[in-house]
């Protein structure tokens, strides 16, 4: 019995080092490419300042909360699901923006704390997040960064969005990062199809301006 319980024992430690030295493989690598990903993001449509500063305290109100403290993860807010805005860029530099799971979800948390949040000031980390995000696809075209949903879904450029536009752009990044739902059309700007009224304007109103007062 006791033989039993050391093979055991011995089969899962080997296991873990094997797990503790992929992971931190997966580290080296990702260290090794992270010049060449801030290089190719270097040039930035959206500025912090088309944005302004008002808009931009919603966003990290609702999307990042405690974004210019944490290290890359931690400090998780109700918005991304559950993932920093760091945690989130990871995903789309490193993994192609595909939903990661088990230990693919531990390098990626791994690569946000040890390589991305190091390397790049969070100031760029915003900017980037702001150029980079994710709306979805609209008739097979990706809709991609703020200033692209913004002319997208409201027909206007980003800085001369109001808040309650602003804030629905907001709205769309949670549902979508959450799975959701997905824009029934160019019109569909409060996704009222999501099933149990996910994002309705009711929640725009509420939720999300309750967090942004």
């Amino acid at each position: 019995m006791k033989g039993i319980i050391w093979i055991t024992a011995g089969a899962i430690g080997s296991l873990l080092i094997l797990l503790i030295g992929f992971e931190a493989y997966a580290v080296i690598r990702a260290r090794a490419r992270t010049p060449m990903i801030i290089a190719q993001n270097k040039v930035r449509p959206i500025t912090l300042a088309q944005v302004g500063k008002r808009h931009l305290a919603m966003l990290l109100r609702v999307e990042g909360t405690g974004f210019f403290h944490h290290r890359g993860v931690g400090n998780v807010t109700p918005g991304q699901g559950r993932t920093t805005m760091t945690q989130a860029l990871v995903k789309r530099l490193y993994f192609d923006g595909g939903i990661q799971t088990g230990f693919a979800k531990v390098e990626q948390s791994l690569i946000a704390r040890y390589v991305f949040d190091p390397a790049v000031p969070k100031r760029d980390q915003l900017e980037m997040f702001l150029n980079l995000a994710s709306f979805g696809t609209i008739r097979g075209r990706p809709v991609i960064g703020f200033e692209n949903a913004a002319l997208t879904f409201h027909g206007k450029p980003i800085g001369s969005l109001d808040d309650r536009q602003f804030l629905s752009l907001i709205a769309m990044l949670e549902a979508l990062v959450a799975g959701r739902c997905k824009p029934r059309d160019l019109t569909d700007v409060s996704y009222e199809d999501c099933p149990l009224g996910w994002l309705t304007q009711r929640m725009i109103d509420r939720r999300l301006a309750r967090r942004c007062a």
